[in-house]
């Protein structure tokens, strides 16, 4: 075996942070899987990861094509990745590498030819593992390939980072509520409110425990005394004397004030000064009741700090979202744009396998444009409000088989409609979710059998059902609660090409309508899925 990768400079500096960021060993998440699958994608190789690399160990937050979540360190090629953080390491061949010669993963027997790690690298610059791609065959890797993967590896560093921030905040959110838990206890203890009783002279003539304990005095030094005394001349003059003045006239007063208590400290007050009158209605004095909302008020200012956080969160989706439509695509589109020149001008010039191997990677750059805009897709319904206005759809219907002729033609299948209802909805969504569940029935279809869709309605007392029903492949019972979810594929891409986000899709829009999709399936006999849509009173 070669000797192991050199530790990098930093190695204690980049250990300390790896735990810092307690992400190793979690359970797996969505979004790093859908960043794995892009670069599985984007590049077309059997095998895509997100390693995180300890002091023994290359652990996997993410995997595409491997069943193991750990390789020891020392065969690991991303402990060699990680030396250089702002390079990605190619190996075409790793045959021919001196560093992988006697490697595990390399001899004879061994599933790795062909490796491209791009480095996760925290803001001050320590590499903590890779976004990485693996095939069994040696390759080359075009630069926009590499910029996708740095891009994607600064993308999960980004991630982690905001990770660790949401996991402090939680901590701290927590911690925050027992305080206030306890807080609210002792207050309910020892009775919520402060109660004072004042003459027509401002004199004290009452004062419950509550006061007494937030003043951190007795009584003695309190009841006889002008308030004015009590409070300090500032204070009286300034604040409290104007107030209780308006009161001692008749008038009820309510304020909120900032005070500083001697057995509390600062706290948020909401003052009630009520007149008192005797039988003949004249003024006896003022109950003077303070409820301290001091907990209110942090948790309004909690509040707010949410309401921006939840506002930045928005905003990074967004830039997400862009970076998907924009930074990512543009190196696809890149891809598929020079593999369409290769194809016009060149393909006769080329070897039996350079064509061959031509069409792999044309057919990755499409599937990964199919994918990049089924993802854009998917993540801009998070923030899409939808129209509710009356929708009728057999016109959406017949949009829906207008848009597919191409693939009735090459399926050689047709589309039948019974009478259709008027539902309230948003028109380009369900446009949307019935040419996903179409196109679906016409895709998954037996062999030599040609496809057929059938669209028909029901409807009860609460709700519309759109079936879609075709005579296809089916889906077994155990699959078919996990069909809905997010990159959920059933059926090998060779014959059922797909990106694993149309029924997601569908889903959300069935969410976003307060509906639900289900579905019913026999394998052998096809399926029948249905759209549930709550039917809008007058």
């Amino acid at each position: 075996m070669p000797p192991a990768a050199a530790l990098p400079a930093n190695e204690s500096e980049r250990l300390a942070r790896l735990r810092e960021l307690d992400v190793l060993d979690t359970l797996p998440e969505k979004v790093y899987d859908d960043i794995t699958a892009l670069a599985q994608a984007i590049c077309g190789t059997d095998i895509a990861l997100i390693t995180l690399v300890d002091e023994h160990r290359q652990w996997f937050k993410s995997r595409i094509g491997l069943a193991v979540t750990q390789t020891p360190r020392e065969v690991a090629f991303c402990a060699h990745a990680i030396l250089k953080p702002q390079e990605v390491l190619v190996v075409e061949d790793a045959r021919n590498d001196a560093r992988f010669q006697g490697n595990p993963l390399v001899m004879p027997e061994g599933p790795v030819r062909f490796y491209a790690g791009a480095p996760i690298v925290t803001d001050d610059g320590l590499a903590l593992g890779t976004v990485c791609v693996i095939d069994g065959e040696s390759r080359s890797i075009e630069p926009l390939q590499i910029d996708a993967l740095r891009r994607l590896s600064n993308l999960v560093a980004t991630l982690l980072h905001h990770e660790t921030d949401r996991r402090q905040a939680q901590a701290q959110h927590a911690q925050d509520t027992e305080r206030r838990i306890e807080r609210l206890t002792a207050m309910a203890t020892a009775g919520l409110d402060l109660q004072a009783y004042i003459d027509n002279d401002s004199i004290y003539r009452h004062v419950n425990q509550t006061y007494l304990d937030y003043n951190a005095c007795s009584a003695d030094e309190v009841i006889g005394r002008h308030v004015s005394e009590h409070v300090g001349e500032a204070l009286y003059r300034d604040v409290v004397g104007f107030q209780l003045t308006r009161a001692l006239r008749g008038e009820p007063v309510f304020y909120q004030r900032r005070v500083q208590y001697q057995g509390r400290g600062a706290r948020h007050m909401e003052v009630a000064l009520l007149p008192v009158r005797d039988a003949d209605g004249a003024m006896q004095g003022v109950v003077m009741r303070a409820h301290d909302i001091e907990v209110l008020k942090q948790n309004e200012a909690r509040l707010n700090r949410t309401v921006d956080l939840l506002e930045r969160k928005t905003r990074e989706q967004q830039r997400f979202i862009r970076m998907l439509s924009h930074d990512l695509r543009e190196p696809v589109n890149g891809i598929n744009n020079f593999c369409s020149l290769l194809v016009e001008d060149h393909l006769h010039t080329l070897p039996a396998d350079a064509q061959r191997y031509l069409g792999f990677v044309r057919e990755g750059g499409q599937r990964a444009g199919r994918l990049i805009d089924n993802l854009v897709a998917f993540a801009q319904l998070d923030t899409y409000e939808p129209s509710h206005e009356a929708v009728d759809i057999a016109q959406v219907m017949r949009q829906v088989k207008e848009a597919l002729e191409p693939m009735l033609r090459e399926t050689r299948g047709r589309i039948e409609s019974g009478p259709l209802p008027v539902v309230t909805g948003d028109a380009r969504l369900l446009h949307q979710a019935l040419h996903n569940l179409v196109a679906n029935g016409l895709a998954f279809a037996r062999r030599d059998v040609p496809p057929v869709v059938k669209v028909v309605a029901s409807q009860d007392a609460t709700v519309d059902q759109i079936h879609i029903c075709d005579n296809g492949i089916g889906i077994a019972q155990e699959h078919q609660s996990a069909i809905f979810d997010v990159f959920s594929r059933l059926n090998n891409r060779r014959h059922h090409d797909g990106t694993g986000l149309g029924l997601a899709i569908c889903q959300r829009i069935a969410d976003l309508h307060q509906g639900r999709l289900s579905v019913e399936s026999q394998p052998g006999e096809g399926s029948r899925f249905t759209l549930h849509l709550p039917v809008v009173g007058d």
